[in-house]
């Protein structure tokens, strides 16, 4: 403990605070410094112990039960024989009518919390030293401030509006060091943020390379098989069975088709690069040129296909094929065990007015307690002993949703079909 100040002896302080830890705090800042402190946990209780013991100073929390600080400190400075003793607001509260509130009720000085223990007792020097003061100049001053569309009249001794706006300009500069603190902390954010980004933008610079490569090695044997697959059928044809030449004009019509998936995931790896090239098309009749190559490449399944007339969107039409070629493609795979297979394709008014795409099937549907995993990349809700798939073609139908401002949705139960909704958000201002 440091030396007792002899200028403090038997200096008293009474300190109204609700709070054990608050008043502990308080209590342990003020007696080091050689200051006798009297607890009071409200208003009441500190009123009387000033009557009592005549403090050289109170100290008081603003939010307590039955009386709190500001009705603390009018009855301190309407009270004649406790008037001149000096009324410090320790509060949480920031609000500018915090201050106002603090003028009216008389107070002499106000710290905000968490307080520095330093501060508060530099405030409370500033106090005692002009005490005799006070008790020599009885000078009335008053001023009117508007706030908040309310008027407010402040009637106080100068020392004690001096008193009060000094503490406040100290708090400003309290709050100004602490939004300087919260802008260095935010331009770390930013530089951390920046650190990021760069980061991104190789992980993303790495994944198209690794794109392009598997693009490469994957159209080379295409292109070999397909090579290979023509020069049979040109010069071979005529003495080939016709079920050999059908099987291999297959083989040339399948790998024409990868070549055209794999150009579109390649597309699709790149396509953040640019803007959606948006023009309008008719979505019913890539969906129905998708429905007639599944029948064509199955052709001992029968599936219903019901689709409307038109389905006029403005969007990136080679995306919006790639989505409806996985959105149908699954609705072909999961309806693969039902002799009375159907696929739907549609469109409907929103609630909004905004288009809504729909691709209904009767097929095997899902457990909708599990519709947060469906367009996660590589998550499956159906094992693959019954449905192959690697799980990339919903989050892809997503992505190419969000890349066009739009949202999908499902609706579906378990051996009962499911439906896709999907809106596009793109609107003909933002063509590219």
């Amino acid at each position: 403990m440091k030396a007792q100040d002899p200028r403090r002896d038997r200096l008293q302080v009474v300190v109204a605070e609700d709070s054990p830890t608050q008043a502990e705090l308080l209590r342990q800042a003020l007696e080091d410094e050689g200051y006798v402190v009297t607890l009071a946990v409200n208003g009441v209780e500190a009123l009387e112990a000033a009557r009592r013991i005549r403090p050289a100073m109170i100290v008081s929390d603003v939010l307590m039960p039955d009386m709190d600080g500001y009705q603390l400190c009018r009855a301190i400075k309407a009270d004649p024989a406790l008037r001149e003793i000096p009324v410090m607001i320790v509060t949480s509260l920031r609000d500018i009518e915090d201050i106002v509130m603090a003028l009216e009720s008389g107070a002499d000085n106000f710290i905000r919390k968490p307080f520095d223990a330093r501060s508060l007792l530099a405030r409370i020097e500033f106090l005692l030293a002009n005490r005799k003061l006070r008790a020599h100049s009885k000078m009335q001053f008053g001023i009117e401030i508007s706030l908040g569309g309310r008027k407010h009249l402040i009637t106080a001794e100068r020392e004690q509006i001096l008193d009060l706006l000094f503490s406040s300009y100290e708090e400003a500069l309290q709050a100004n060091e602490e939004l300087r603190e919260r802008q260095d902390e935010v331009q770390s954010l930013n530089l951390q943020l920046a650190g990021r980004a760069v980061e991104l933008e190789d992980a993303n610079k790495q994944l198209r390379s690794f794109s392009h490569t598997v693009s490469h090695d994957l159209r080379s044997p295409l292109a070999t098989i397909n090579g290979f697959g023509s020069v049979l059928l040109q010069k071979y044809a005529a003495g080939l069975d016709p079920k050999a030449v059908r099987y291999l004009t297959a083989i040339r019509t399948e790998t024409d088709r990868m070549m055209r998936i794999v150009e579109d995931v390649l597309y699709l790896a790149n396509i953040d690069r640019s803007r959606v090239s948006c023009s309008q098309v008719d979505l019913a009749d890539i969906a129905r040129d998708l429905m007639e190559t599944l029948q064509d490449g199955h052709e001992e399944r029968k599936v219903r296909f019901d689709c409307v007339a038109h389905a006029t969107a403005f969007c990136d039409e080679r995306l919006v094929r790639i989505a409806l070629t996985n959105l149908l493609g699954n609705a072909w795979k999961f309806t693969g065990k039902r002799p009375d297979a159907r696929i739907a394709f549609g469109v409907a008014p929103g609630a909004d007015g905004q288009a809504v795409f729909r691709v209904e099937d009767n097929g095997a549907g899902f457990d909708m307690a599990l519709v947060h995993r469906l367009f996660k990349p590589f998550e499956r809700l159906h094992r693959n002993d019954e449905f192959e798939g690697f799980g990339v073609g919903l989050a892809t139908v997503q992505r190419i949703v969000s890349l066009h401002g739009g949202r999908i949705w499902a609706e579906a139960a378990p051996g009962q079909g499911a439906t896709f909704f999907f809106t596009l958000g793109c609107q003909p201002q933002e063509r590219g």
